[in-house]
């Protein structure tokens, strides 16, 4: 377990010390639950799951695909609204 101290920025960012940082392998961007329990802030790390990971290069694979064919982005918003509507 690793302890240190941090301060509360006028604009509320919180620096996670460095070595935190890097025991955890924490990157810009990372995302965290926060949870205010009492006088305790907690902040869990997230994680996308693989199948979220492998969903969404799926998804980026079939934008290249369905742009190639000619499909507008407008044409395939609609499209998956459609889907949305119907799997109600």
């Amino acid at each position: 377990m690793t302890i240190d101290m941090t301060r509360l920025s006028e604009r509320g960012q919180v620096v996670i010390p460095n070595e935190l940082r890097k025991q955890m392998g924490l990157k810009e961007g990372a995302r965290f639950i926060v949870l205010g329990i009492d006088d305790t802030i907690v902040l869990r790390k997230l994680e996308l799951s693989k199948e979220r990971i492998k969903l969404r290069q799926i998804l980026e694979k079939s934008k290249k695909k369905a742009g190639k064919i000619g499909f507008t982005e407008i044409e395939i918003d609609k499209l998956i609204q459609s889907v949305r509507k119907v799997s109600k």
